[in-house]
């Protein structure tokens, strides 16, 4: 056990306190973000209500995320939580595993880093009057407006204002205890 004094922080990098957040339950989301005309979606499961009235919920990207850039351009954003379904959600889930831009996964080569993942491209999807994506057969979804970005180290926390939503199909959620990965970005 480590023991602290009350205004030491104390950092803690993978072995036993990693294992422990990994066993963490968390919903498998697409979050769908438009830039220039163009949809997007990720993979996502750092995401939760924070609030009531009104209505907002949280989701966490990393820094040098694509989507993160688009909902800082346009301040909007869906999510779609991923129903389990008879494995439809997972195989969702793996269209959405690629970064948008190649290049953010190390040890690509050249020619694979320069390409890009238009990962929509492989599901049926339609969008809102503003160009987000929402995905079909999905649990749950969202419309977000960004109020807030919330520099937490090496992620970002957006707090979005729920505008609009519905819930499409009655299922259990698709969560991280079903996918082989340990995060989902």
């Amino acid at each position: 056990m480590v023991e602290a004094s009350p205004n030491e922080q104390v950092q803690s990098e993978g072995g036993e306190v990693e294992a422990a957040l990994g066993q963490m339950p968390y919903g498998i989301y697409i979050v769908g973000t438009v830039r220039d005309g163009e949809p997007n979606g990720m993979i996502a499961d750092w995401v939760m209500q924070v609030a009531f009235r009104p209505h907002r919920v949280a989701v966490s990207f990393e820094n040098d995320s694509y989507s993160l850039a688009s909902i800082r351009l346009n301040r909007t954003f869906t999510v779609n939580l991923l129903a389990k379904a008879n494995g439809a959600g997972m195989a969702v889930a793996r269209h959405f595993v690629q970064p948008h831009l190649a290049a953010k996964v190390r040890g690509r080569s050249r020619e694979l880093a320069s390409s890009t993942y238009q990962k929509l491209d492989a599901v049926d999807y339609s969008t809102t009057p503003t160009g987000l994506p929402l995905l079909a057969g999905t649990l749950m979804w969202l419309e977000c407006v960004a109020e807030d970005f919330v520099d937490v180290g090496d992620h970002t926390i957006v707090i979005g204002h729920t505008v609009d939503g519905a819930v499409p199909v009655g299922d259990e959620p698709l969560t991280s205890a079903d996918v082989p990965w340990p995060y989902s970005g």
